[in-house]
């Protein structure tokens, strides 16, 4: 069986919130985002 990885783009107050359906995989910093703006992509499976 084989899970689709899930990506969501959010910034670092965002990451406070993460439902409890999703378990979280991988957390990527976005290079093109601005110093004064932490961004990031958050890669995650949802339960089933």
């Amino acid at each position: 069986m084989k899970a689709k990885l899930q990506r969501v783009e959010c910034d670092e107050e965002d990451l406070i919130e993460v439902p409890d359906s999703w378990i979280p995989v991988r957390l990527e910093h976005n290079a093109y985002a601005t110093p004064a703006r932490k961004a990031y992509t958050l890669y995650y499976l949802e339960r089933a």
